[in-house]
């Protein structure tokens, strides 16, 4: 309530059953009781039953409990209202429809003392967001977002990442049922669901170990605290001091924070902040030109729909030049541009183009515009395998190229560019029957709520040269 009272924007970030729909129903009810004109409107991520059954169910706990302080307030069906300019009420997000629609569907809000609340907001498309901040430029506006921390990205993780919110942690350590060791609260966390977690998915420091993101100071009142495996065996008592994170859902389940690296992500964050480091330490001394010598290649992506970007990478060696992104669908019109692009460039050899869909046409027409540039079909056969397995298709060589690329190559770098970071923290990896598959890009739209477009740019200017051998660009 203090950061709500305090700041525009509030996330919180919420261990599993530590109240984080608890405390947004009494935040939402108390926000309503204060401001005599204000509007509170509530949602929840799809599906319906999450506002409904949950957010509201608490609310209307309060109201039922509570019955003398809405005795001026008109009580249906998720809306308590005491005037047409004054009302707490919620907003069902449509699973269906443009985004342009749901983004109509929070904006125009307006009222001297205006608060939403979204719960499971990480879930949350971004056009709901940009409804949300049309409607924050006057008056006394507030946001509050609830949400548990799974992984970074989406625009709940970059309002926390560029700062533009006030961050509140809802962690299971501080939660008074773990704290004291007794069930006060009915259905929320315990003690023993905690450290049963704590055994099974993290372990004490060694001796001369350091410290990093991944670790915890054990709070001192679970020192020596025991509990039962779910098999029914006794867990030795936890000892104090530091403890390593081995399972990243511990990390969003207990904590409340973002797992600082999914168990099978593809590329690891690590690399990713070397490459950018080396990319500021090679440009402080020869500034954004590639290295003497290098040859470059461009990878070109062409939007396949229209929130897409086109989007060029040229990448020289280990060397990559800050990403050129374009809107815009017309294969001719798109291949002008990414003619001008590569022609601009006197030591780019080759463009290796989508030609998925709509992609199709532009690298014939870069070739009439005196280019060498050619098509890449990502649903292809691969042409490649590993000593982990053979790829499903060529999409999953390409990805797995640029994570061999920044995990051993100690001249990778990156530029400024934190969508492309976002893009290529995402994907994970999987092996079944002996064939990796790196998630889909169905999944990653979903995640990101666009497409990976940046990321797909780089992926292509790793495509094998000699798979283009006898191909007919006429």
């Amino acid at each position: 309530m203090e950061s709500v009272r305090d700041n525009a924007v509030t996330v919180a970030q919420s261990a599993n059953a530590t109240g984080k729909t608890h405390a947004a129903a009494r935040v939402a009810t108390w926000f309503y009781l204060c401001f005599p004109d204000s509007q509170v409107y509530t949602a929840a991520a799809p599906p319906e039953s999450n506002l409904k059954r949950l957010l509201w169910g608490e609310i209307g706990s309060i109201t039922e409990k509570h019955r003398n302080l809405f005795s001026r307030s008109v009580l249906t069906n998720l809306n308590v209202q005491r005037s047409s300019a004054s009302f707490l009420t919620g907003v069902t997000i449509p699973m269906a429809g443009s985004e342009a629609q749901r983004e109509a569907k929070f904006s125009g809000k307006h009222a001297p003392h205006l608060l939403f609340i979204i719960d499971e907001g990480d879930a949350v498309p971004d056009d709901v967001y940009r409804g949300i901040e049309s409607c924050m430029s006057g008056g006394h506006a507030r946001l509050l977002v609830m949400f548990n921390p799974r992984s970074e990205q989406g625009e709940v993780y970059r309002m926390i990442r560029d700062k533009r919110a006030n961050v509140v942690q809802l962690s299971a350590f501080n939660h008074p049922n773990v704290k004291d060791g007794e069930d006060r609260i009915p259905g929320a966390v315990t003690r023993e669901t905690t450290v049963r977690r704590i055994n099974e998915w993290c372990r004490p420091l060694s001796t001369g170990e350091r410290t990093d993101s991944e670790c915890f100071e054990l709070p001192s009142f679970l020192e020596g605290a025991t509990a039962l495996s779910q098999s029914g065996q006794q867990y030795p008592a936890l000892v104090p001091g530091y403890y390593k994170i081995t399972e990243p859902t511990f990390s969003y389940m207990v904590i409340g924070r973002y797992p600082s690296q999914s168990a099978n992500a593809l590329i690891s964050k690590e690399w990713i902040s070397a490459a950018r480091s080396r990319w500021d330490l090679y440009v402080q001394k020869n500034g954004e030109v590639p290295p003497v010598g290098t040859s470059g290649v461009m990878g070109l992506d062409v939007g396949e729909f229209g929130t897409d970007s086109n989007v060029a990478c040229f990448r020289y060696g280990g060397y990559v030049e800050r990403l050129v992104v374009w809107s815009g669908l017309d294969t001719v019109t798109t291949g002008d541009r990414a003619s001008a692009e590569y022609n601009n460039r006197n030591t780019v050899y080759m463009a290796k183009v989508d030609a998925t869909g709509v992609g199709a046409g532009v690298a014939p027409h870069m070739v009439r515009s005196g280019c060498s540039a050619l098509p890449v079909k990502v649903a292809s056969s691969p042409t490649m395998s590993t000593e982990m397995g053979e790829f499903y298709i060529l999409r999953d060589q390409l990805w797995w190229a640029v994570r061999e690329w920044l995990r051993t190559d100690i001249g990778a770098m990156l530029p400024p560019d934190e969508i492309l970071i976002e893009e290529l923290t995402i994907p994970t990896y999987e092996v079944p029957n002996g064939k990796i598959r790196v998630m889909k890009k169905e999944t990653m739209r979903e995640l990101l709520k666009r497409s990976p477009d940046r990321a797909d740019a780089l992926c292509l200017t790793f495509a094998p040269e000699g798979f283009f051998d006898g191909l007919d660009l006429s």
